[in-house]
């Protein structure tokens, strides 16, 4: 269930003339509720709220004193209305005592109240009542009796019934069924149903923490989207549950939290938007973010949101900080980023979906973003997948970050993904795998990796590079497989193909491997660059490319080499070198020796 529940409770009539109000049915005092909270005197209870000191305001526990905690983060939905904002912002300056509540206001809650039940499938309306519910203790200067119990009736009703509902996607009961009944027991615990919902709340909460995430603090990433607005929510709970005596989250959701909150920095794009969002859920708030870290409680976090975020200017040499880089078979999610550093290259994999969906990011310019598409045709045989991506390697260390999916299509053929993010070489390689089972006389590939809109494309005249001019940086596409001259398009083309970046490879055989380097660095951009297939021989003999291959890359920043065998284990030789890996990366020096940055074994 995403929409919120219906109103079920009964509604408080019209106030008398007399200070007596008659109120809705749930409405009784707590036991320890001080003697001058009558709330069933409308005068009386308006002068002790707007006098009570032992409630602080919300905004007081957080940072951003002057803008509302409740627009920190929004949940992603088609459907946002207009009113949301403005109304968080006003409500959270009555909230936080820095603006008196008008009449104006007064007839606007007025309209609210009537729209709430035609709006009830959008899921940022828990922020709305949320926002209402913090404001109502000063909201009594402008509203007459029977409207203010009205909207907290409302209130109350969403959140009885939230709590009893089986939430189709648990993300949205964090709010409805903890937050929501969390602040009520907060802002009103002198009445009894108010705070009786408190400790319930807390354990939604508590639980929500932990069953929503994958033991280290990341959620599915088809939950990514709301990761932000999810936390924000999770902060605002923190805050007031340590404000209050008798609350506490358990220390293993408490865990979750704080790895949720060093996942709201790493994915962090360099102008503070989140990765893989876009629109208002992905928009940047430094108020979260500082009070995430203030709740959390992690001196590495401080640092590292020093080296992250927008305007950040820190250094990192005298810490010994964690990889920056994640990944998650379980929430089917991958991040590979060389440090900590806002313009760090970053790359993004969603392989929950086909096809792949990626982020690559680099000197504060997103390069790819989108579906990843690949087609692949046997002997006149368009293939299909047929089963999801499977990571079937992963590996994060001081060189850099390596991870391998696979996927099953048609035809018994395997398609087999590598990604290597180089840690310090400033390069990505992306390598394509397609694996038969039986030999075939052309095996057709291409494939479209998503350019953002904003890289203007540069095509070079003689050769097959592609070159990528963005606002703050360049990079360059190198497409390894084929041959460096167009003049030889026998191996493959690579270029536009109808307003698309495509890569056309074909082969023979049992398999055929597509690779892709991707230049990163800052210098060196536009100048002299080359690659080549190399030689591979296993016993002196030359292996044919659905055996083994192995390229050989130059740019103005280094030289490397890569290999790939493709079949089962066997000792093989290329440039001097012996190995039996089934993949390696390398970094190739002045005098010709390899240094490993990545050796994957064969299996």
């Amino acid at each position: 269930m995403e929409a919120m529940a219906t109103d079920t409770s009964s509604q408080s009539q019209d106030a008398p003339a007399t200070h007596k109000t008659k109120l809705p049915a749930w409405v009784k005092l707590a036991k320890t509720a001080p003697k001058e909270a009558d709330c069933r005197d409308w005068q009386q209870w308006s002068s002790y709220l707007a006098a009570r000191k032992d409630v602080a305001p919300l905004q007081s526990l957080v940072s951003g004193k002057k803008s509302s905690p409740f627009a920190w983060a929004l949940f992603a939905d088609e459907v946002i209305d207009s009113c949301t904002i403005p109304l968080l912002e006003k409500l959270g300056e009555v909230a936080s005592g820095r603006t008196k509540p008008t009449a104006k206001l007064a007839d606007e809650l007025e309209a609210w109240l009537g729209s709430l039940d035609r709006r009830i499938a959008e899921r940022n309306l828990v922020l709305e009542l949320l926002a209402c519910t913090h404001a109502l203790p000063q909201l009594t200067s402008v509203l007459d009796a029977d409207l203010w119990w009205r909207i907290l009736d409302k209130v109350m009703s969403h959140a009885i019934d939230a709590t009893s509902t089986n939430f189709e996607k648990k993300i949205f009961e964090q709010g409805l069924a903890g937050e929501l009944p969390l602040t009520l027991a907060y802002i009103f615990p002198e009445l009894k149903a108010c705070r009786d919902l408190g400790k319930a709340a807390v354990q939604v909460i508590d639980e929500g923490m932990q069953s929503l995430t994958d033991g280290e603090g990341l959620v599915k990433v088809d939950q990514l989207l709301h990761l932000r607005a999810l936390l924000a929510c999770w902060t605002r709970s923190q805050a007031m549950i340590q404000a209050t005596d008798g609350w506490k989250l358990s220390s293993d959701a408490y865990t979750q939290y704080q790895w949720t909150v060093r996942h709201l920095l790493r994915f962090t794009r360099a102008d503070g938007t989140q990765t893989l969002a876009s629109g208002l859920s992905g928009v940047y708030n430094k108020h979260l973010y500082h009070t995430a870290l203030a709740q959390g409680k992690d001196e590495e976090d401080d640092v590292i949101a020093h080296l992250t975020l927008p305007n950040a200017k820190g250094k990192a040499s005298e810490w010994q900080l964690p990889y920056p880089s994640y990944e998650s078979t379980w929430s089917e999610f991958a991040y590979l980023r060389a440090d900590w550093h806002r313009t760090s290259p970053r790359f993004a994999v969603r392989h929950d979906l086909e096809p792949l969906i990626v982020e690559l990011e680099s000197r504060e310019d997103v390069l790819l973003s989108g579906a990843w598409d690949t087609k692949i045709t046997v002997d006149g045989f368009v293939l299909s997948p047929t089963s999801n991506w499977e990571q079937v390697g992963w590996l994060a260390d001081d060189d850099g970050d390596y991870l391998e999916l696979e996927q099953e299509w048609t035809e018994g053929v395997r398609l087999q993904r590598l990604f290597f993010m180089a840690r310090e070489d400033d390069f990505l390689w992306a390598m394509d795998s397609v694996l038969l089972t039986d030999p075939a006389q052309k095996i057709e590939y291409q494939a479209h990796p998503p350019l953002t809109p904003q890289a203007q494309i540069g095509l070079a005249e003689e050769t097959n590079e592609v070159f990528l001019d963005l606002p703050k940086s360049k990079a360059t596409l190198l497409p390894v497989g084929i041959n460096e001259w167009q003049s030889d398009s026998s191996l493959g083309k690579f270029g536009m193909v109808e307003d698309k970046l495509t890569l056309r490879q074909t082969g023979s055989g049992k398999a055929l491997v597509a690779p892709m380097f991707f230049d990163l660095a800052k210098k060196g951009q536009g100048k002299p660059l080359t690659w080549r297939q190399l030689t591979v021989a296993e016993k002196l003999v030359i292996q044919p490319r659905d055996r083994a291959v192995a390229y050989r890359v130059q740019t103005a920043n280094g030289h490397w080499v890569f290999y790939r065998s493709l079949t089962e284990k066997a000792s093989r030789t290329f440039l001097g070198v012996n190995l039996i890996s089934e993949a390696v990366v390398a970094r190739l020096d002045e005098n010709g020796d390899i240094e490993k940055l990545l050796e994957v074994q064969a299996s």
